[in-house]
């Protein structure tokens, strides 16, 4: 909300130390405290930077450099602001998502552990008393209910493991490279590829309206320092310009890019109307990425409901297949 109000004020005349003087005089939730952002801007620190300092997220920072150079600082503002009102509700219901099935997880390991310190030792007598061999199934119901911590705590040091594995080789990779790992995962690449591609369309959509040329937008990226993949990017297409390709194909041996960039691209080369299709194209991706998101979440539900409703069968199946095996055999 800090930025969008910032953003609304700057459009209705006020200036960006007059907005944030007013926003000081008003009660508010936000942990954000206006009159240290007052004092660094007064102190001629730029609004991106201040914000870095104060921890904020990386994308709106780099967002709001690129706004210090094609002046629409108000609209960078209130997209920023969305953007983050739109981040928090993603996380917020995702952690609603996982909450139940956790908590159904969790009690269902207590109730194994109940079953395994009180009902199999009582099941293990009473088949060594009656001299009954259990069947496969039931030995192996068994045998997962004694040793499901030793399972679990397996499967924890794997991920674990795995993960750091991961961490290290990613460590190692440049920008561009650990871009194009990405996009090599299964289900991620898509969303990737149009997360990266709507922050290039738009803000050069706004720098080439500003009049800035191809090269002068290389160097503006070339000097934040918020995103590391920007910088590469802008290093990378340089280096393919000055061998004489055209900005398209510069931009075509970038894997991690969604095509139909490429192809708008190609497109307002054509016919000299780069700078509305990128915007354009912009708008169409966060429509893409909005029902994208929302159709993983009304997946991800469904499944993680199977996983629990598996998980619960397989402890009915461990307390009522002994005994009806049981019951059988009599």
């Amino acid at each position: 909300m800090f930025l969008n109000r910032i953003g609304e004020m700057l459009e209705n005349g006020f200036t960006l130390a007059e907005a944030i003087d007013f926003l000081q005089h008003l009660k508010s939730n936000s942990k954000i405290n206006p009159n240290d952002i007052l004092v660094d801007l007064q102190n001629g620190i730029p609004l991106y930077e201040v914000l870095n300092r104060k921890k904020f997220d990386k994308k709106v920072c780099a967002q709001l450099f690129f706004a210090d150079q094609h002046g629409k600082l108000s609209y960078a503002l209130k997209e920023s602001g969305t953007y983050l009102a739109k981040k928090h509700h993603d996380q917020v219901t995702m952690m609603k998502l996982f909450q139940y099935p956790l908590l159904l997880i969790f009690l269902l390991a207590f109730v194994l552990q109940l079953l395994k310190n009180f009902l199999l030792p009582q099941f293990e007598l009473l088949y060594s008393s009656m001299n009954y061999q259990p069947t496969f199934t039931v030995s192996f119901l068994i045998s997962l209910m004694k040793n499901s911590q030793f399972y679990l705590l397996m499967i924890l040091i794997l991920i674990i493991c795995v993960s750091f594995f991961i961490y290290l080789l990613f460590r190692k990779k440049n920008p561009i490279e650990r871009a194009e790992w990405i996009c090599h995962i299964p289900f991620v690449h898509f969303y990737y590829k149009l997360y990266i591609s709507h922050f290039l369309a738009r803000e050069w959509s706004f720098l080439l309206q500003g009049g800035f040329s191809v090269h002068e937008i290389l160097d503006m990226m070339s000097t934040q320092n918020f995103k590391p993949l920007i910088l590469e990017i802008a290093f990378t297409i340089r280096k393919e310009l000055k061998f004489g390709y055209s900005f398209s194909n510069a931009l075509s041996r970038l894997k991690f890019l969604d095509q139909q960039f490429i192809t708008i691209t190609i497109h307002g080369e054509k016919n000299g109307r780069l700078d509305d299709e990128l915007q354009f194209y912009s708008r169409f991706c966060v429509k893409q990425l909005e029902e994208k998101i929302q159709k993983i979440f009304r997946l991800l539900q469904p499944i993680m409901f199977i996983f629990i409703g598996i998980l619960v069968i397989s402890v009915y199946l461990s307390i009522l297949l002994p005994m009806f095996e049981m019951i059988d055999s009599i």
